[in-house]
């Protein structure tokens, strides 16, 4: 596989993201870098096999659409040779920013499965994490298309996963399926700021953004990535993905969210009601059913990652759906939230 395209995109002004490798085998380097900067940043620590299989998947999916021509070379790095629905949709305007970035037909074939099921992946995160790790069946699949203004704005969405999972035991892995460099994009994170102080803006709902001028581009971190590089960091560091300019690849990444298996983890399982001011589940790992309150600070999260509040929190979900509730004391929800 070659190395990656060189950029040709105008520099960014932020800084690079801090390696992490050569703290492996060592809890306390691992732990203060954590403290410090609100992620690790580690390079090629992934198994390239599993990732070369993921990214297999990306590429069928892309010819199968259209969006590149079945003759582009799974096994060599280049331009994708992009096809005619893709110009077509381009065209028409259907390609607006984003619009590819999510690949929901992987939500249902639990692509995901890939990585979290592979012995050499779990060997690896434990010996980041000094656990077995306990994997979220939350995961975003993504496919950015290529050719968006470079002299518009790079940030797809700032924000904060905390903001939107409370309390939430997990970290979240951001994931390059292939070479990713500054025209691409990828994503950017924003070092220290998990021990700030939240940055959305909770009186613009539904989806408090972030205000972009909190933060200067040159307080924002990236890097190049490429296969078998993982970025996992806390819920609270703030980070966003990045359009990608360049004319003919395209970004294909995937994020998921883990924590220790010895430690607090969420239910996990079967919606049996929803209302108000309780959710009812049947714990998929335990079998039992579990009851936990609902209250005005319960972030009863929708598939658009909207906070649902009062009478339509009822309609969120219908009985039987897989959902996520956390209760940090047991008894009270502090999230509720689909698996996608």
């Amino acid at each position: 596989m070659q190395t990656a395209q060189k950029k040709s995109s105008p520099e960014l002004t932020m800084g690079q993201l801090n390696v992490s490798n050569h703290l492996l085998g060592n809890r306390e380097a691992l732990k203060q870098a954590w403290e410090r900067d609100g992620y690790w940043y580690f390079k090629a620590v992934l198994d390239r096999e599993v990732i070369a299989a993921m990214r297999a998947v990306w590429l069928d999916y892309l010819k199968r659409t259209g969006m590149i021509g079945p003759e582009y070379n799974e096994n060599r790095y280049q331009g994708p040779k992009l096809g005619a629905k893709y110009f077509d949709a381009q065209a028409e305007g259907r390609l607006a920013a984003d619009s590819l970035s999510r690949i929901y037909e992987f939500n249902e074939r639990n692509i995901h499965t890939m990585l979290t099921e592979s012995p050499k992946i779990n060997a690896t995160m434990k010996q980041i994490l000094g656990d077995d790790p306990f994997w979220l069946p939350i995961a975003e699949y993504r496919a950015n298309p290529p050719g968006y203004d470079p002299t518009r704005d790079r940030f797809i969405y700032p924000h904060q996963d905390g903001f939107y999972s409370r309390g939430m035991p997990m970290k979240i892995c951001w994931i390059p399926i292939d070479f990713v460099d500054e025209d691409v994009g990828g994503c950017a994170w924003v070092g220290g700021a998990h021990r700030g102080p939240i940055l959305h803006d909770v009186n613009n709902p539904p989806l408090f953004p972030i205000p972009r001028e909190l933060v200067p581009i040159e307080g924002w971190q990236r890097a190049n990535y490429e296969p078998g590089d993982i970025v996992i960091f806390d819920l609270n560091t703030p980070h966003s993905g990045l359009t990608n300019i360049s004319k003919d690849r395209f970004r294909l990444t995937m994020d998921i969210r883990v924590t220790e298996a010895s430690g607090p983890t969420p239910t996990i399982g079967r919606l049996v009601s929803l209302s108000e001011s309780a959710v009812t589940v049947v714990d998929a790992k335990s079998g039992l059913t579990r009851s936990y309150g609902i209250n005005v600070d319960t972030y009863v999260r929708s598939t658009d990652g909207k906070k649902r509040e009062g009478a339509e929190i009822a309609s969120t979900f219908k009985a039987g759906e897989t959902v996520i509730v956390n209760a940090i004391d047991g008894k009270n929800a502090s999230l509720v939230r689909s698996i996608h």
